[in-house]
């Protein structure tokens, strides 16, 4: 006998209902196998969990099964779509398995999910263990579930590099640096916002001659934020939770002769943390990046994997947004428009991307005089006040960062598979807008006709669109300028 809850697309606005069905929103999936004379385990803390994967993987679709102990295994095989999946006794008596896939069945490869992520059903079962003394409730209060999702995301960091073994950081550790970072995003030092950056990591070999305990060895050292902000200097954490040094951005060899100076891209991703980031890349460990917009940014290997903004989580999209354009097409181009959505996504405005493999399906959509790369056909001269410009921009070889100026404009801005300038502020041609944005009903359209459109929205949303239709919105929870 087993019973099994399947989380649907819209789970943050679900709600579940007890019985021997248990019914998320508009979509029940029913057990294959159910012995009536045995109840069902009544588990808000798994259930919460549950949700809160859902809401933290955009495309996400999330499995929750229970199977009694003391029955031989007889459970079912996970999900097909299932990428990760694990298994612990959390409410007594029980085996409880969640297992996570990816909705679109093109990416849902172990291969795509960055390594972190594949421990994200472990570390919520470990998470939803400390928190078992209220599975008698009906339901957990907001206070509740907002630090099981942080703890979750404390157990999901504390498995990097096998952290939750013995000997190693601890997750309390973790669970105070993030704590400490809460505090920080609201106060303020000398009439300023704070922002901090600081990486825990086993690198620094040698004894310290003082010990100073983080982050309660500077929680007096009000100025310690401004020193330490992560923009020009990191703090350095050894993984016994003393604070050892400060590593400054003009100086990335102090510590680590091999380490260059941050590229173009990453000084573009500064006030979001690319800081903390390299520091992660070249020395390991996990790296923590308070923003002056409060919101909180985790970095494991260089790469920003989970935000925390308005004590809400999600995860950083960048790896779902390659695989899933790599899963369209191979090419450049898929990189350079990523790269150029998430820079429009730190800033103000939105914009429209797309990639396109037949120039000829552009001709209802993008008007002639927008054409880049038909400028020197169409008006050779520059005789047109509207083409003048296509003439004075350097779009022979354009980069992430150029894309995004470009993209900026009013209009789509457009690459082939070779990564080739072909349009920017490009007015599109679309469907009726009335029921929708003019942004996503001209993505929409676009899409059609291209290989892939990405619309970045004002908020920083980034909407991937194929054959007319939404395929996935990354960073669904907000913006992250």
């Amino acid at each position: 006998m087993f019973h099994t809850t399947t989380v649907p697309e819209n789970a943050a606005n679900c709600t579940v209902e007890r019985g021997a069905i248990r019914n998320i929103g508009c979509e029940t999936r029913r057990p294959m196998a159910l012995d009536a004379a045995v109840s069902t385990p009544t588990d808000p803390v798994g259930e919460a969990v549950v949700r809160f994967i859902g809401e933290l993987i955009p495309n996400a679709m999330v499995d929750l099964r229970y199977e009694p102990l003391d029955e031989p295994p007889g459970m079912p095989a996970p999900p097909s779509s299932a990428i990760t999946t694990a298994s612990a006794e959390v409410v007594p008596g029980w085996r409880t398995t969640i297992s996570v896939g990816l909705r679109d069945r093109g990416i849902a490869t172990i291969e795509s999910v960055p390594d972190a992520l594949l421990a994200l059903p472990n570390a919520a079962l470990r998470a939803a263990k400390g928190f078992q003394h209220l599975a008698g409730v009906d339901r957990l209060t907001p206070s509740v579930e907002r630090a099981l999702r942080d703890t979750v995301v404390v157990e999901l960091l504390g498995q990097h590099q096998g952290w939750f073994d013995p000997g190693c950081a601890p997750t309390e550790l973790l669970a105070e640096t993030l704590e400490y970072l809460i505090e920080l995003s609201g106060a303020r030092v000398e009439s300023r916002r704070l922002t901090h950056g600081v990486v825990i990591t086993d690198a620094i070999a040698d004894e310290p001659r003082l010990s100073i305990p983080y982050p309660a060895g500077l929680r007096d050292a009000k100025r310690s934020p401004l020193l330490f902000d992560g923009q020009r200097a990191v703090l350095l954490v050894d993984q016994h939770g003393r604070a050892r040094t400060e590593l400054q951005a003009h100086r990335p060899d102090r510590l680590h002769p091999s380490t260059v100076p941050m590229g173009p891209i990453d000084r573009e991703f500064v006030d979001s943390g690319s800081l903390v980031g390299q520091v992660t890349r070249q020395l390991g460990g996990v790296g923590f990046f308070l923003r002056e917009d409060r919101s909180i940014w985790t970095f494991l290997d260089g790469q920003p994997l989970v935000i925390r903004r308005s004590e809400h989580w999600s995860a950083f999209p960048l790896w779902l947004a390659r695989t899933l354009g790599s899963s369209i097409i191979e090419s450049p181009a898929v990189d350079l428009v990523v790269q150029a959505s998430l820079l429009v996504s730190i800033r103000e405005g939105g914009a429209i991307f797309g990639i396109v493999d037949d120039l000829a399906d552009l001709g209802e959509v993008v008007p002639v005089k927008d054409r880049f790369d038909l400028r020197d056909e169409y008006d050779v001269d520059a005789m047109r006040p509207e083409t003048r410009l296509h003439h004075l921009i350097d779009g022979g070889d354009v980069d992430a960062q150029t894309l995004a100026r470009l993209g900026q404009l009013d209009g789509a801005t457009i690459v082939d598979r070779d990564g080739r300038l072909i349009s920017y502020g490009a007015i599109l041609t679309s469907s009726d807008s009335q029921h929708e944005g003019a942004r996503t009903a001209a993505a929409k359209s676009l899409s059609q006709r291209a290989l892939v459109a990405l619309k970045v929205s004002e908020d920083g949303d980034i909407t991937v669109f194929r054959g007319g239709h939404p395929r996935v919105t990354l960073l669904p929870s907000g913006s992250i300028r």
